[in-house]
């Protein structure tokens, strides 16, 4: 059945397989799986493309990666596979109860029967396939439709929404509508919303950083100091008793050489800014304060001053004196 799926086989062991999805359940056993934990009865495996999964008592669920859940309900047996996105489950006996979105591609593959659930417009799809080991089969569609096929004749019927049906050694002949056949519920109840699987990927390297068109000059030389210390060559004498003594310190002669820094010449000129000359504005005049004169002082300037007493005194004595008169008083000054 697995050539006629056309599963590639693997020349050589994967390192690293993908995560198909993850897989609940009670009593079961799981070979090819990436992980495998088993705790308290109750079982936990990430399942790879290939995963053989037995499922002896009771039931389990698969979460894919892709979306959607998977019921199972045991005694079951069947193998997960997983290729370019699309999922099939190759069933041995038991029943599963795929419930998917319209973008999983999901293929049922039994022994003589291929069931391919089929969407109404975008909605979800939701069906429900039995297979026990003495070949009887059950098919139940709850939301959308489902095409089953025979793989040898090529022969398919379309069963609508809401159909059930039952089978008889793979043959379409002995198709009949039966209910109640079909009846294979989740391991925990479905009031929440399909939970997704979200896997790590690798952080990608980071892209090299593109080198200059221009190279880049070489940083500035930097001249370190060069220490040298001087001093009195060493002596040993293998006949004296006493080591010889040390150098003394007042000959050791310590020598630093340094490459002195160039002397800064700075040239140019200091031009305001059109902001500072627009705040510019020049500095005002000093005025002296004015001259505040009094009245009486005004009175005394403006009064003929007074002569002193010496000349008040030959001003009298020339009063009094007669006047010159006759020739020559004018060449005098008299």
């Amino acid at each position: 059945m697995l050539a006629a799926l056309g599963w590639p086989l693997s020349a050589g062991p994967q390192i690293a397989p993908p995560v198909v999805g993850r897989l609940y359940g009670d009593d079961v056993t799981v070979q090819g799986a990436v992980s495998f934990e088993s705790e308290s009865g109750r079982s936990t495996a990430l399942l790879a493309s290939g995963s053989d999964i037995t499922v002896r008592a009771g039931r389990a669920r698969i979460e894919l990666t892709a979306g959607g859940e998977i019921a199972i309900c045991g005694p079951a047996h069947l193998t997960l596979l997983e290729s370019g996105g699309a999922i099939t489950l190759a069933l041995d006996y038991g029943q599963v109860r795929p419930q998917v979105d319209a973008q999983v591609a999901l293929t049922v593959y039994t022994p003589m029967i291929v069931a391919t659930p089929v969407a109404i417009g975008a909605g979800a799809r939701d069906l429900t396939l039995g297979l026990d080991q003495q070949g009887a089969m059950c098919a139940l569609t709850s939301r959308g439709a489902v095409r089953i096929e025979q793989q040898l004749s090529g022969q398919s019927v379309i069963l609508p929404q809401g159909g059930e049906i039952n089978l008889t050694g793979g043959q379409l002949g002995t198709l009949r509508s039966v209910a109640g056949s079909c009846d294979c519920e989740l391991l925990v109840t479905r009031n929440t919303a399909p939970r997704r699987i979200e896997l790590s990927v690798p952080v990608p390297a980071a892209p090299a950083r593109p080198r200059p068109a221009v190279p880049l000059p070489p940083p500035p030389r930097t001249e370190e100091p060069i220490y040298r210390v001087y001093m009195p060559p060493l002596t040993f004498d293998a006949m004296s008793p006493e080591p010889p003594p040390d150098p003394d310190p007042a000959g050791i002669l310590m020598v630093r050489e340094a490459q002195p820094l160039p002397e800064l010449y700075f040239h140019g000129q200091v031009e305001p800014t059109a902001e500072a000359a627009t705040d510019y504005s020049p500095p005002q005049r000093a005025v002296p304060p004015p001259v505040v004169i009094s009245a009486k002082v005004a009175v005394a300037a403006g009064k003929p001053k007074r002569p002193n007493f010496f000349a008040r005194l030959f001003g009298a004595f020339r009063r009094h004196r007669a006047p010159c008169a006759g020739a020559g008083c004018g060449a005098s000054g008299n």
